[in-house]
Parts: C-alpha cells; structure tokens; sequence
C-alpha cells in the first residue's frame, strides 16, 4: 500500500471512531465522588424521563418516581438489591440502595391493567 494510501485509510479509521463516539452519550454523573445520588423521575405508562438514570458504582443511590400510573416497576439485574416495588398515580415513590455492580439494567414497568412488562428505561451504574 502507498505511503499517501495508508494515510487515507488512518484518516478514514480515524473519522469513523470519531463519529461513533460522538453518538453516544456520556452519561456519567458529575459527582462520581459523591457518596450519594438522589435521581428525580417521571414515570408514564410507556417512559420513565429522564430515560437513562446514571449513577457510579459504590454510591448511596435514591430514585424519586413521580408516578402518573398504576403498577409495579423493577430493575433487571438489581433485583436481590431493589426488590420491585408498587407505583400509584399520583404518589412518588423512593427506592433507596447501593449501585453494588457496574452495568447497564432494564427498567421495567407492568401496568396494573396488564402484567405484561414494559421497558421504560436504562439503569447504568458507572466504574468511578
């Protein structure tokens, strides 16, 4: 391959990992030093806003779900550690627990008018 080839193919290589990475959103929190996070939610019937709650590994974390419905929600994968606990419409509820494993968990949602679950967001627990 030609010297001005192979530059081409670095630049190139070089644009595609910089378009990629610019895709993704950094969503670690800013206060990864803090012992604790307290994280203020919406919850509907089919979202959770904000849709990726972030935290960092090891930290007190609280989650504040302002319910606008009726059901049970849960976070795969933290299961042992926030057990899945019952939304009302109209009420907040507080899940309180430490982010013991880093990684990206399935927030679900089962409506009272259908058990059938709902993915309303993203958990992800970040390496300090």
């Amino acid at each position: 391959m030609s010297r001005s080839l192979g530059a081409a193919c670095g630049l190139a290589a070089g644009l595609v990992v910089a378009a990629i990475t610019g895709c993704v959103p950094d969503t670690r929190p800013e206060a990864c030093d803090a012992p604790s996070i307290t994280l203020e939610l919406e919850l509907t019937i089919d979202s959770l806003t904000p849709g990726t709650p972030a935290v960092c590994r090891d930290q007190e974390v609280t989650l504040v779900i302002a319910s606008g419905v009726d059901g049970v929600v849960h976070i795969h994968g933290y299961d042992a550690i926030v057990p899945a606990a019952a939304a009302s419409a109209g009420e907040e509820l507080r899940l309180s627990f430490i982010a013991e494993r880093s990684g990206q968990y399935p927030i679900e949602l089962h409506p009272a008018d259908d058990p059938t679950g709902v993915s309303i967001g993203v958990f992800t627990v970040h390496e300090p």
